[in-house]
């Protein structure tokens, strides 16, 4: 019998665990990826490690390499750009180096990821101003940000912050633009980023909250001899840079397909529960749909790396016919942002009091030797179920998040978590118990405030 012939166009994160999935589960079948750019495995922060000293290169650290997917009987097909899909001969077309090529598909898996949405920002295509979510973009930013010394982020989330870290500590004069009242709104309540906001202050960030940037300009050289762009705010606020950083949303790369395949109105692929677009053949993973956000009644675009990768292996086994659906999905964040790890899990409470009746409880906890420690947890007041969970230290809590979305993945209670096993060991620290800790006290409140009888 004929191998199955699967082709994926992207080879990022969705892209390549779809590839290594399928040869995983079906070696006989024949995977070929498609990417426009020269490389695989990429990682869009490398921009920011190698300004830290992390990297020497930009390439240093990949998801991926050559020898793995070669090795593993993937063929590649690299600079190659898909011009066209044809669905119903079931073949996409080719162009690299100007010559054209067809290839025919049995199964065919969309993983071309997402760019940043700067189509409302007049001047947002002039030179000077950077993103740095591909290779060949993070080459470019790298050789501009030598050249920089004062350099304006536009948006305030993970990618920003990151970004406005990591300049800091390279000697750069730092300001933020952020569209809302606080920063990382999507994964913390304000008062979890009043430390991290102060820290940033301290070393010098420049923080412009509530303000859209609408314009970025060119400014004549008889006006300053150092700064090159000039940005307008919504809030009729005009600041000098000399480069500026594109960190806002981030948006599907839909366009190759929109007119064939069915979309939502943000331009995300509409796909069912088995990741199948409106052609059956046809699936789509990572930054081009949404996802079911767990606690929710809706579809979310969650552009994250482990949506990419869960949503990447499932439509492989989807095309491989092992009909494996998408489960409700866990937002995780987590970072080290000025001296400070910060992390997140689930809804935040502003989310959470959209869909349910909640009960919060923040509390501090301080360790010799580890320092103070600030958790958050979010839970449904009638049952007690934990919607979501924030914590910041100095000390390293990166873990403590993977626990607490395996439990609002899990629909654990304040109860559970409260009476949960664990070890514990006295000759090191275990901040497991903390989170035990909060989460008895939250159910203690919650019987308090909502009876002896409460599940």
């Amino acid at each position: 019998m004929k191998p199955l012939n699967i082709v994926i166009i992207g080879a990022s994160f969705a892209g390549i665990t779809s590839a290594l999935t399928i040869k995983r589960l079906a070696p006989a079948t024949v995977v070929t990826v498609i990417e426009r750019e020269e490389t695989v495995g990429f990682i869009p922060s490398s921009v920011n490690r190698l300004l830290k000293g992390q990297n020497r290169t930009l390439t240093e650290q990949t998801s991926v390499n050559l020898e793995q997917l070669v090795a593993a009987g993937i063929e590649l097909k690299l600079g190659c750009e898909v011009v066209a899909i044809e669905s119903a001969q079931q073949y996409v077309r080719l162009v690299k180096a100007g010559q054209t090529s067809d290839l025919n598909y049995d199964k065919l898996i969309l993983a071309m990821g997402s760019h940043p949405q700067a189509e409302r920002i007049r001047g947002a295509n002039l030179p000077g101003v950077l993103t740095t979510k591909t290779l060949s973009a993070s080459e470019q930013s790298q050789a501009e940000l030598t050249k920089a010394n004062r350099i304006l982020i536009v948006g305030g989330g993970q990618v920003g912050l990151e970004a406005a870290d990591a300049y800091a500590a390279a000697g750069k004069t730092v300001t933020i633009v952020e569209a809302f009242d606080s920063l990382v709104f999507k994964y913390f309540d304000a008062e979890m980023v009043s430390e991290l906001e102060a820290r940033m202050v301290a070393q010098g960030v420049k923080l412009y909250k509530n303000q859209q940037v609408e314009a970025i300009g060119k400014v004549s050289a008889t006006e300053t001899e150092h700064s090159a762009l000039r940005v307008r705010t919504s809030q009729h606020l005009e600041l000098l840079a000399d480069r500026v950083l594109l960190a806002v949303n981030f948006r599907p790369n839909s366009q190759l397909v929109a007119e064939h395949l069915a979309t939502h109105l943000d331009r995300t692929l509409v796909v069912n529960e088995y990741l199948q677009t409106s052609q059956a053949n046809i699936y789509a993973a990572g930054d081009l749909i949404r996802v079911p956000y767990l606690g929710t009644e809706n579809d979310y675009y969650l552009p994250f790396v482990n949506n990419a990768m869960i949503t990447g292996r499932l439509a492989a086994m989807n095309a491989l016919g092992l009909s494996e659906p998408l489960q409700p999905v866990v937002r995780v964040m987590g970072s080290h942002l000025f001296g400070l790890y910060i992390a997140s899990a689930g809804l935040t409470e502003e989310e959470a009091k959209l869909y349910h009746r909640i009960l919060t409880l923040t509390q501090v906890h301080t360790d010799e030797s580890d320092g103070p420690i600030t958790l958050k947890l979010i839970i449904k007041q009638e049952t007690g179920q934990v919607l979501g969970g924030q914590v910041y230290s100095q000390v390293n809590v990166l873990g403590l998040i993977d626990v607490l979305a395996l439990a609002i993945k899990s629909q654990l209670t304040d109860r559970d978590l409260a009476f949960q096993d664990y070890h514990y060991y006295s000759m090191r620290s275990n901040r497991i118990p903390i989170l035990n800790k909060v989460a008895f006290d939250l159910y203690e409140k919650r019987l308090k405030e909502v009876g002896h009888d409460a599940p």
